[in-house]
């Protein structure tokens, strides 16, 4: 049975906003859910039900149940342990249910006796954890005190939904009617749960399906306020040659606006000299391409930073194919995740990368190499499943977390996980260099996310959204206006994205 975490179902909620199911609708469809089974748990007419709100997303649904369960002629009683509703949503439907003639409103006071045949647990849903204190601790109490069916919304307020713990009180339910997905702690506390009910909300596929703002703001960690130097990660790009002196700075660039504290460039002294931005810490090496000897210059540096970078720009030389696998060969030897693109992807071999977490980031040609086909074999037949076989090719083959790039970015992970960049990014954007800032991006998501698919699908998405809103204001997805946008979609993901549909207008198709 697939089972959603916490994190799976704040971003899904996110992500169902932009692809145009708002929160309010999630929410009265979860409350018609919730009424739904109820009445096919009773056949008294008329039967009491008591609903036990607490100030959160699961006291709205519980409201929308009331007023479901009140308009089919059930006597409904809520019970508001507290006065503050903090969600904006379930203020709404409070309000609305105030206005239900058949529908008694009072606060929750200590020791009210629950004498109804369902009581319905609405207090605590899926973003609180912890044992449940003071007036909620005594209405989960009472409710278990209650003769009636008890219903609990989602999960039992006091059972962890990711771990299935119970640090506490916790509602002991008859029925849970959890949503969209069972949470991995409901199966493993089945004498808590009761009869587990799964209900449709009517969640978009393409919320869990495609990445979306959701996955950065649950994702991508923020800074604390004490935070210091370093603590947004440190990102070592090593790459670059003689012939190419762009991509590393674009690369290195992708990495700190995207976030990373500190962010180095080690490249031979052609690339250096361009010196494109005094943010990045440049890092001359000698010689015009990277040998494994390089790795002897900044080996300390290597073991400092929380992910390497290689690729762009490096070169396709037997000294830079010494160079590619002293780099992998180290990292696995110290734990250093490793994000690999372009040249650095026609190197490898999947016994290089064994052992060694790393992203890699390639479009189709650069598929085909991996695989050791021809690039017009897998380009005349491009389609989203013909590039979802692709890239589980060659996760299969490398074991490693892939972004393969292109009109639908597939992202996909070694354990099978499996999401698209879809809805959002230009034509415009297959222009070179837009995939050694991807590069960069996924870095600092990896620093910043720790998990190789959160921080693939992150940078994914991000690159893509910035792409787009470059194309629509600048007029053209470059580089350089990409790198100007990826801030605005890191600090503010959902209304970003939300502006990129306001801009469009009667512009040409998007990707």
């Amino acid at each position: 049975m697939r089972t959603l975490s916490s994190d799976e179902v704040r971003a899904a909620d996110v992500n169902s906003v932009f692809w145009g199911v708002s929160t309010r609708i999630l929410m009265e469809n979860a409350g018609a859910g919730v009424a739904r089974v109820v009445k096919d748990l009773t056949s008294c007419k008329p039967c009491k039900v008591a609903v036990i709100a607490g100030s959160g997303g699961k006291a709205g649904d519980s409201f929308v149940a009331a007023r479901h369960l009140a308009s089919d002629d059930y006597e409904v009683h809520v019970y508001l342990v507290s006065r503050v509703i903090r969600h904006e949503d379930a203020r709404e439907n409070l309000e609305i249910l105030k206005n239900q003639h058949n529908v008694v409103i009072r606060d929750y006071k200590p020791g009210v006796p629950l004498d109804y045949d369902v009581v319905v647990d609405g207090l605590l849903g899926i973003g609180v954890k912890g044992a449940p204190k003071d007036l909620y601790a005594d209405a989960v109490r009472a409710i278990n005190s209650s003769r009636g069916v008890k219903v609990a919304i989602d999960i039992p307020s006091g059972l962890d939904p990711d771990t299935g713990e119970v640090p506490g009180d916790v509602v002991r339910a008859d029925v849970t009617v959890t949503l969209v997905a069972p949470k991995p702690g409901l199966l493993k506390a089945p004498e808590v749960v009761g009869k587990l009910v799964v209900v449709n909300i009517g969640l978009p596929p393409n919320a869990l399906r495609a990445v979306g703002p959701g996955d950065v703001e649950v994702w991508f960690r923020k800074k604390d306020v004490k935070a210091r130097k370093g603590e947004g990660g440190r990102v070592l790009v090593i790459t670059g040659s003689k012939e190419y002196v762009g991509a590393p700075w674009l690369t290195a660039l992708g990495a700190w606006v995207a976030g990373a504290d500190l962010v180095y460039l080690a490249a031979p002294e052609y690339v250096l000299a361009s010196r494109f931005s005094p943010e990045i810490i440049g890092l001359p090496l000698e010689g015009d391409y990277l040998t494994k000897d390089s790795l002897k210059e900044v080996l300390g540096l290597v073991k400092k930073a929380d992910v390497l970078v290689s690729g762009p720009g490096l070169g396709v030389r037997e000294e830079t194919r010494g160079f590619v696998k002293a780099l992998l060969s180290v990292a696995r030897e110290i734990g250093k995740p490793v994000v690999l693109d372009a040249d650095a992807l026609k190197l490898i071999s999947r016994e290089d990368l064994a052992g060694v977490v790393s992203i890699m980031t390639p479009h189709l040609g650069e598929a085909a190499a991996l695989m050791g086909v021809e690039p017009a074999q897998l380009i005349s037949e491009d389609s989203v499943e013909t590039r979802i076989n692709v890239a589980r090719n060659i996760v299969e083959r490398y074991k490693t977390t892939l972004i393969l790039k292109g009109y639908v970015d597939v992202i996909m992970s070694p354990d099978g996980n499996l999401k698209l960049r879809t809805g959002v990014g230009h034509q415009d954007m297959s222009c070179g260099g837009t995939g050694d800032v991807l590069t960069g991006l996924a870095a600092t998501s990896l620093a910043r996310a720790g998990d190789p698919f959160r921080a693939a699908s992150i940078a994914a998405f991000v690159n893509a959204v910035a792409g787009e809103l470059a194309y629509l204001i600048e007029g053209r997805s470059s580089p350089t206006n990409i790198l100007k946008y990826v801030p605005q979609v890191l600090k503010e993901p959902l209304k970003t994205a939300l502006r990129i549909k306001e801009l469009r207008g009667g512009s040409e198709n998007v990707r």
